[in-house]
């Protein structure tokens, strides 16, 4: 198939517009994507307590959560709160509520003595939720949009690389004109993560534009407004309401006892405990399956110990089932550790695919620079670079906030958004949008790269240990290589120089009064 010019030209105008303006929050959105994929096994390098293991069963954790629970019922205890039950890479409970205001507290249990500590960070959650871009206003919906861009800028670039797809994939010219080079990586970047970057991009936008625009749309239309009847659909309907009369805790041993007998085989990890305290008292038992592509479960026992409702994995509905096989299918847990460090370089690769073609973009437009083409060159220095540097400085803030800092959770946020919105900003100021991403990206690296050691000088241990926790050696190597590819990108943005010899200026080095 062979596309006439006006066809073609259409095409890669889309495409080049397209990634352009979506450049910056796709390729943060892929960045913490890599992140957020290792969520759960970052728990132990963000909480040093979890690290060392703990000699108690299931058995001794489930009555130490007891006897927490029933010193608090009738007297501080929230009428609503979330336990995680002690998993390889957590072995310590964790407890969540809100308080009366709404804000959000946590502590840690140890499982054998009942030693309570509040929680110090919640990073890898966080990460993940940044990700989709939930804590922003309009977050979720700003997210399935992006996704719908990806999607266009995937669909465009396969169509214009059909013809040449086989002989383009591995053709890299590094000695040949920018351009000619920048659009080399491009393109193979393009071509090798194309499959996942379809796969990716559809499934974020099911899971971002359902939970924005669809599921409200439903309520009010199939389903009348009834939101009772819209979470039936999905396998997890509302329960009853308190009564107002006092009871005793559930008793937790009972209700995953309960849980084990009405789906076997399920590993159970989270207690949902609601109306905590009243004799409507109920408990939501979590769990993961394992079935392909669907694989949430819930058990939802009373507080007299029965079974009142059983969600197997996937749900009862087909709306349900594809829900939730986009979500398995995006965050890669279909599989194991393989399949999610086969995503995690898959979204690195993506990420660079992203910013290559923006100097694409740029090298095009190299003889006449337009305000926009200045604009988005200082956007894409400051912003991807931002990007990097989010990450690498809430890591940072992870190691150096006290612990006993008021609300430190919230520092640790503040310093991700704050860090992000300071380098666009100075992308926007500073004279060199090459020499600014240079600076974004070395110091990201740098930081990245000490922190090993920095974390094994705080907690008197040995860096890169293999015999001590599996999990923190893990994430100092994931955060050492991390480093390292930031600062070969910071290299090799340095190493950037015009040798086409038609080309009478740098993009990504533009003197100040281009800019204004």
């Amino acid at each position: 198939m062979k596309l006439k010019s006006d066809t073609y030209r259409l095409l890669w105008e889309a495409h080049a517009w397209a990634g352009a303006v979506a450049s910056v929050l796709l390729v943060g959105m892929f960045l913490l994507g890599v992140a957020s994929l290792f969520r759960h096994e970052l728990m132990p390098w963000q909480e040093p307590r979890l690290r060392a293991p703990v000699a108690a069963d299931e058995t001794q954790a489930l009555a130490t959560l007891q006897s927490w629970l029933d010193a608090r019922v009738g007297k501080d205890a929230p009428p609503h709160l979330d336990v995680d039950l002690p998993a390889p890479y957590s072995p310590w409970l964790r407890v969540e509520w809100k308080d009366k205001a709404g804000e959000r507290n946590a502590v840690w249990l140890h499982p054998a003595t009942g030693e309570q500590a509040p929680e110090r960070s919640d990073l890898g959650y966080f990460l993940f939720l940044v990700h989709f871009l939930y804590p922003l206003p309009g977050g979720m919906l700003m997210a399935g949009l992006v996704a719908i861009v990806l999607l266009l800028v995937v669909g465009t670039g396969l169509v214009i690389q059909v013809n040449r797809f086989r002989k383009e994939l591995v053709r890299f010219r590094p000695r040949e004109a920018l351009r000619t080079m920048w659009g080399d990586l491009h393109k193979v970047l393009g071509s090798v993560g194309l499959p996942f970057q379809a796969i990716v991009a559809w499934t974020a936008a099911i899971i971002c534009i359902n939970a924005a625009v669809l599921q409200p749309v439903m309520v009010r239309t199939a389903f009348d407004g009834d939101l009772e009847a819209g979470l039936k659909t999905l396998g997890y309907p509302r329960g009853g309401k308190a009564t107002g009369e006092s009871a005793e805790a559930p008793r937790v041993a009972t209700v995953v006892a309960q849980a084990r007998e009405a789906l076997p085989g399920v590993r159970h990890y989270r207690l949902a405990l609601r109306n905590l305290g009243d004799a409507a008292a109920y408990v939501d038992v979590r769990g993961y399956a394992r079935q392909g592509l669907h694989e949430f479960t819930t058990v939802r026992v009373s507080r007299a110990g029965e079974v009142v409702h059983v969600r197997n994995a996937g749900g009862p509905a087909a709306t349900a089932k594809l829900l939730e096989a986009a979500y398995v299918l995006h965050s890669g847990l279909y599989a194991g550790m393989g399949l999610r460090l086969a995503y995690a370089l898959l979204g690195i690769f993506s990420a660079l695919c992203v910013v290559t073609g923006n100097l694409v973009w740029l090298e095009r437009r190299a003889r006449s620079m337009r305000r926009v083409d200045v604009l988005l060159a200082r956007i894409t220095a400051g912003g991807c670079g931002g990007a990097a540097l989010a990450i690498s400085a809430i890591f940072l803030a992870n190691q150096l906030l006290p612990d006993a800092l008021p609300r430190r959770v919230l520092w640790e946020h503040g310093i991700f958004y704050g860090s992000w919105c300071a380098s666009v900003l100075g992308g926007l100021l500073y004279p060199r949008a090459r020499g600014w991403a240079q600076h974004l990206l070395a110091l990201s690296g740098g930081i990245l790269v000490l922190l090993p050691w920095l974390d094994a000088w705080r907690n008197a241990r040995r860096v890169f240990d293999p015999a001590g926790s599996p999990y923190v050696f893990f994430a100092d190597l994931g955060l050492a290589i991390l480093g390292v590819l930031f600062l070969l990108s910071a290299w090799a943005v340095g190493r950037i120089s015009p040798r086409d010899p038609r080309a009478t200026r740098v993009p990504l080095a533009i003197p100040a009064h281009e800019g204004r």
